[in-house]
């Protein structure tokens, strides 16, 4: 398969409409989260009834009562808007990476942007808990595709220094999205926990130039006989692809205990408003957005070893300032810190993965390290449950800092044997 790009870096086959194609579908993909979001604390109150009454809803809770925690209606919209999206990633990504390795990037990714628009905004005509549940599954479907296709076309595209540039551009474009999207949705909640899912409709702005300008310009592959899939798969170096899932699964598990408990901390400790939760999430996604287009200068002196350790420890000291808040201000200082790390996870396991696997299983390693990734979000509302204390809201963030501040340490010291080049094949 044709890489398109020379050994200096550069593009080729791909234009700067191309381009903003790639990072616009990159924003969109994480629009499952931002705009549902701030309408969780009322989608809970309006469909408190349906978790008593509907025989799904039932089923549901009585699954996860083995979960650590006592389950509600809180705890089931949680589960149904933030981790089944999550989970239906999980087992279709690498399926998804594999098709992208086959039949290509772009029939790909246009298919998968029709699915999220319809999917998404399917939670405005919601009115079951089943309802719901199959729109959010359906939606993490397309997320899976969106996702593996355009990580995996920088890959094709971008080698070295501009690589690294190119995947940094690519978080900048997810926070940026977070925060646009976080806003947009404390802002429509405002008015009735329907509207925010209307913003999916978004992606059908997008699909018109990905239908144009990526014409012809994706690389492509033909189906390859098992033996050679059978090769494919050996060569993927296993325990350097397992570092970089274990890395990806913790740093996005404890990213988005933000999105999954913060709403609920403001509202009982500062009895925030809709908005004024979508805008607490939004100003770490801000800052998580200007550091990722700086993301290839911590590479140039730093491994991507030590570059987690640090995203460890700035959400750390985030996480616990946001703990020790007096006012809706000190926690949105909180949020500042945490978005250091909010904005190099994503590019790092992006440029770890690309810089490890062979081009012929690019889509498929791409598509292993989004199932790690939003193995991670599945896995958020599930952690923090067992540290929710209704007499203190204070408890998750403490917890959740001091396992962040060990990770930190761990990561650092690893980093020592890790070299300054760790993954670094092209």
């Amino acid at each position: 398969m044709p890489t398109g790009a020379t050994e200096s870096g550069s593009k080729a086959g791909i234009s700067k409409h191309g381009l903003f194609v790639i990072l616009a579908s990159t924003a969109i993909a994480l629009l499952g989260t931002p705009l549902a979001s701030p309408a969780m604390p009322e989608i809970a109150r309006v469909f408190a009834e349906n978790a008593q009454n509907e025989l799904f809803a039932r089923a549901i809770l009585q699954a996860i009562s083995v979960l650590p925690g006592d389950p509600s209606v809180i705890f089931l919209v949680k589960f149904i808007l933030l981790s089944i999206p999550a989970l239906f990633i999980i087992l279709s990504a690498p399926l998804v990476g594999w098709l992208s390795d086959n039949i290509g990037r772009k029939d790909l990714l246009n298919i998968s942007l029709v699915i999220f628009g319809v999917s998404g905004a399917s939670g405005y005509f919601a009115d079951s808990f089943y309802f719901m549940f199959v729109g959010r599954a359906i939606l993490g479907l397309s997320i899976a595709g969106i996702k593996t296709a355009t990580v995996a076309m920088v890959g094709d595209y971008y080698q070295g220094a501009e690589r690294d540039k190119i995947v940094g551009w690519q978080g900048s474009a997810m926070k940026i999205g977070g925060v646009i999207f976080m806003l947009l949705g404390g802002f429509m909640a405002n008015y009735s926990w329907q509207a925010p899912f209307l913003g999916y409709l978004l992606a059908f702005l997008i699909l018109p130039s990905g239908l144009m300008a990526l014409t012809g310009g994706l690389p492509a592959t033909a189906a390859s006989s098992d033996k050679e899939t059978a090769s494919r798969l050996q060569a993927i170096p296993f325990w350097s692809a397992a570092y970089v899932f274990l890395s990806a699964f913790l740093a996005s598990g404890l990213f988005f205990i933000t999105p999954v408990q913060l709403p609920f901390y403001l509202r009982n400790a500062f009895t925030a408003s809709p908005f004024e939760m979508g805008a607490a999430i939004a100003v770490g996604n801000t800052v998580g957005a200007l550091i990722s287009l700086v993301y290839y200068r911590f590479k140039r002196r730093m491994n991507f070893v030590a570059i987690y350790a640090f995203i460890f420890v700035a959400m750390a000291i985030g996480y616990f300032m946001v703990a020790e808040a007096a006012s809706y201000n000190t926690a949105l200082l909180g949020m500042v810190v945490a978005g250091l790390g909010f904005g190099l996870y994503v590019p790092n396991h992006s440029s770890w993965i690309l810089s490890i696997v062979p081009a012929q299983r690019r889509g498929f390693g791409v598509g292993l390290v989004t199932t790690a990734m939003f193995l991670g979000q599945f896995s958020a509302p599930i952690l923090v449950q067992p540290f929710i204390d209704p007499t203190d809201p204070t408890a998750v963030w403490r917890a959740m800092s001091t396992l962040l501040l060990i990770l930190g340490g761990i990561y650092a010291m690893l980093s020592r044997f890790s070299g300054s080049t760790t993954g670094n094949k092209q």
